[in-house]
């Protein structure tokens, strides 16, 4: 399967990052150069990314998590993890990133991050 990433700005100086696919080590690359290239060019204060089209994560896809969060972290940014479904929300636990996770807004409850 292959691994789409949109991107859209948000107010408030956020921007959402919405991988569609799995991530997995073929592709998480992608996932990683997608927040550094959002970091560079927009300077945001938040980068949300939503994977609720992310049927399934692998360690690579969670590794690339973690260091997107670090690479925003020197960068005076927090990333979020938007909305997993459930067999990737057991990943992101298992690998102790549950502090990574937003908690869930009206707005996202209503299908918009």
């Amino acid at each position: 399967m292959t691994l789409i990433i949109a991107t859209q700005r948000l107010p408030n100086a956020a921007i959402a990052i919405r991988p569609d696919g799995a991530i997995t080590s073929e592709n998480a690359f992608k996932l990683q150069d997608r927040v550094t290239a959002v970091l560079a060019a927009t300077k945001p204060d938040r980068i949300f990314v939503d994977l609720r089209a992310v049927p399934a994560i692998d360690d690579a896809g969670v590794d690339a998590l973690m260091s997107g969060g670090s690479t925003a972290a020197a960068c005076n940014c927090r990333l979020l993890v938007v909305d997993p479904q459930p067999g990737v929300y057991e990943q992101l636990h298992t690998r102790g990133l549950t502090d990574m996770l937003a908690r869930p807004t009206q707005q996202q409850a209503n299908g918009g991050v």
